[in-house]
């Protein structure tokens, strides 16, 4: 009795999902299976298209980037340091909804918000300030002092927020120091002095601290 009653159970299902004609009823079912694979063909073949716009504006957010040498009175910063895998030091700005390339020396609003991402090879504390054309420290990451953030290596790591630029008019230099262990705030204080002062208290001219450390640094115009 369990089995007839199983059986006609069956019997009510196959006649259900398959009607009066099973060849018909398998036949939509083939034609429904196709149907589908194509539409998931054709929007992989959309996403395949749209990746690249995609890619395009990511790009475009990573910016300027700041190629170190180890500080040396009188001279800049030279390309050819990046390949022996120094620090690379990499900063973007928006202003509005508008993300742009951060050229050295360019001019730079109030309301910019900054954002910088690193590149080093071995782990370590990277501080990254401001200093204007009056001499004026500004920390970037900690509020008051000079305190370097822990870096880990890797490549193109965003340090974490943003910095948002003050009203402030003149010039000013960013500088993004790594070091093995921390800095202490009066030793990075003391050779800002002693770099302002060898250049003449010109900021446009302190491209480098006396530190034994790698380095970077980039000038601000602020209209």
């Amino acid at each position: 009795m369990r089995c007839a009653a199983v059986f006609a159970d069956l019997a009510r299902a196959r006649s259900f999902l398959l009607g009066d004609d099973p060849a018909a009823a398998s036949l939509r079912a083939a034609r429904a299976i196709l149907d589908t694979a194509r539409q998931r063909k054709r929007r992989r073949r959309w996403l395949q298209l749209l990746a690249p716009a995609f890619l395009v504006p990511a790009a475009a957010a990573l910016l300027f980037v700041v190629r170190p040498i180890l500080p040396t009175p009188g001279h800049g910063m030279h390309a050819a340091s990046a390949a022996k895998g120094g620090l690379v030091v990499e900063t973007y700005c928006k202003r509005g909804d508008k993300v742009f390339l951060a050229v050295d020396g360019q001019d730079f609003l109030p309301g910019d918000r900054l954002r910088f991402a690193y590149t080093s090879a071995r782990p370590g504390y990277l501080m990254v300030f401001g200093v204007d054309d009056r001499g004026r420290i500004f920390p970037y990451y900690q509020e008051g002092i000079l305190l370097g953030t822990y870096a880990e290596a890797g490549a193109r790591i965003l340090l974490p927020g943003s910095v948002e630029l003050d009203d402030h008019k003149g010039w000013e230099r960013i500088y993004a120091v790594w070091s093995e262990t921390q800095l202490s705030d009066d030793a990075v204080r003391a050779a800002v002095a002693v770099g302002l002062s060898a250049a003449g208290n010109d900021i446009r001219r302190a491209t480098a601290l006396d530190l034994p450390v790698e380095q970077v640094s980039m000038l601000l115009r602020r209209p």
